[in-house]
């Protein structure tokens, strides 16, 4: 049996089709969009969870320029049943996808938002026949990239008008990721160029705009008192604390089920540990990356690891003082948390206050959160929310950027760092644990789990990259191992960690023994020796909650 392909990565609603991918049908939710009329919508989802596959199934439904060349695309699929399938191939349509806006200056950005508009307008050049001179003109301007600023801020009203006056019919206009620049721009320094530009585009488009037939957004965060939902008409906003499209993004269970049966798999409990968890309002969704992997590799292990967007949430980690890391350290060890929800942030608010709820909301906007439960307090007479880490994937993910964040910063901290390094070098094991031991007391963040050390260990070889020496190889040899390869002064060093996790102290000194021994047995300095390094040290340690030993 040929089975089809596990669509890592794909989100070509038409390439998966025709080609012969694995997709779980979500097309059900174009009736609900058109069943409820809504003017304009957003849909924040955490990254992963499918937006740019939704947009593109949007795009391929809706699209009169693609009609004739799509008609087999949802044959068979849930929206063919609806009596809304009429709606197929019936309205022009502009797609945009701010991903490749994600730049590290304005001017890049605007640049790539420039080629952008190229490239529609170019897609577009049949409605050249029934413009007058001058809106020839101004159309070729902005095609050919000799338009001015105004002119491309204004380039997706202008062409949405003339879209209808060529088919007679209203347009869809479709954003993809539209906060991605809006967060680079707070991030890296050219906040209020890029909110300008941002706010420029989507108001003139979305708001008192005749021609619009429906606007539909994706992103991860609403953002919505930087001045640019302030000059729309509120769009409807359909966040995982709606209940409405609650299904839309992520699989649900029956989903997830029967995606792993296809492919030979079982929706085991170690599955649901690892990659369900949230909880949309009633519903619950597993992490369709994640699934999509597991999926393909066979292999249970966390796929939705720290890849990219996580800068600001690291930034407002470091700022949160000793009290609101017990919050923090509260979730990593599974418990529920209550915080006043608020999907109104804006980035300024980050400046501006070190309240650790705009912490928390931007967690679980970026899915390190899940809705757990909610109830009437008692005696306050509130409603009461409250939210949890979902999973055992995010949950260790978020276990390695907090311990990184603060050993970083602990380390920084250090009078004599450099004294850790020679002693590193050197051998001396005693001044090691000390510093090893110095740190884990040093902050309130912990975990007994094994990978909670790892993460420890990950972020101490970071700091390595210094002028004084630097890492040249820093990778995991094996479970509970690191090799090292360190260079400084003209001389190559070795540096070989075995780690152990003890459940008592009084287990410690003999899980070093062992740890030596199988060190001795296995030989492991030979792969060193493979890489021409001379100098090599081996180190056992082992950990018990905030204690360690160095053998």
């Amino acid at each position: 049996m040929n089975l089809k392909k596990v669509p890592v990565g794909n989100d070509d609603f038409k390439d998966l089709i025709t080609g012969n991918y694995y997709y779980v049908d979500k097309t059900s939710v174009i009736e609900e969009l058109l069943d409820k009329g809504s003017k304009v919508v957003l849909y924040p989802r955490p990254r992963r969870f499918g937006k740019s596959l939704f947009i593109s199934m949007l795009d391929n439904f809706f699209d009169i320029d693609k009609r004739k060349e799509n008609e087999h695309l949802f044959v068979g699929l849930a929206i063919q049943k609806s009596e809304y399938y009429k709606e197929f191939g019936a309205y022009p349509v502009i797609t945009l996808d701010f991903k490749d806006l994600k730049q590290s200056t304005y001017e890049s950005v605007y640049n790539q938002f420039v080629f952008k508009i190229q490239e529609v307008y170019t897609k577009k050049e049949y409605l050249m026949e029934i413009l007058n001179e001058g809106e020839l003109e101004r159309y070729k301007n902005i095609r050919d990239g000799k338009a001015n600023a105004d002119e491309y801020k204004n380039s997706i009203y202008q062409l949405s008008n003339w879209l209808e006056r060529y088919h007679h019919k209203k347009t869809i206009i479709l954003v993809d990721e539209y906060d991605i620049p809006i967060q680079e721009g707070y991030i890296k320094g050219f906040y209020t160029d890029v909110i300008d530009l941002i706010r420029s585009v989507l108001s003139s488009s979305l708001k008192g705009n005749d021609s619009l037939k429906m606007g539909v957004m994706t992103g991860i965060l609403r953002v919505s008192k930087e001045s640019i939902f302030s000059d729309l008409n509120n769009p409807e906003v359909c966040d995982m604390m709606t209940k409405e499209y609650n299904e839309a993004f992520g699989f649900t269970k029956e989903e997830t089920k029967e995606l792993l049966e296809y492919y030979g798999l079982e929706l085991t409990d170690e599955v649901k540990n690892m990659y369900d968890g949230y909880n949309f309002m009633g519903t619950s969704i597993y992490n369709p990356w994640s699934i999509l992997n597991y999926a393909k590799k066979r292999i249970l292990q966390p796929y939705w690891m720290n890849t990219s967007g996580n800068v600001l949430i690291k930034k407002t980690l470091g700022d949160i003082n000793n009290q609101d890391k017990i919050t923090i350290e509260k979730l990593l060890k599974g418990e529920s948390i209550s915080f006043g929800y608020d999907n109104r942030m804006t980035y300024m608010d980050f400046d501006e206050t070190k309240d650790i709820t705009k912490v928390l909301n931007l967690l679980f906007a970026s899915g390190y959160l899940t809705f757990d439960k909610e109830y009437i307090h008692p005696v306050i007479k509130s409603r009461i929310q409250e939210f949890k880490i979902p999973n055992e994937e995010v949950r260790s993910d978020l276990v390695k950027m907090v311990q990184s964040i603060m050993y970083h910063k602990e380390l920084s901290n250090f009078e004599d760092y450099q004294g850790f390094v020679d002693d590193l070098i050197d051998g001396r094991k005693s001044k090691m644990e000390m510093y090893l031991c110095r740190l884990l007391e040093s902050t309130s963040f912990y975990d007994t789990k094994e990978n909670f050390y790892h993460g420890y260990m990950i972020s101490l070889f970071g700091v390595f990259l210094t002028p004084e020496f630097i890492v040249k190889s820093n990778r995991e040899a094996g479970l509970g191992r690191y090799d090292v390869m360190i260079e400084r002064d003209d001389r190559s060093f070795g540096c070989i960690f075995e780690f152990k996790v003890a459940d008592k102290e009084s287990e410690m000194e003999n899980l070093a023994s062992i740890a030596k021994k199988q060190m001795k047995e296995k030989e492991y300095y030979k792969e060193l020796e493979l890489d021409k390094v001379q100098n090599i040290k081996e180190y056992v340690v082992v950990f018990c909650r905030k204690k360690c030993i160095v053998r």
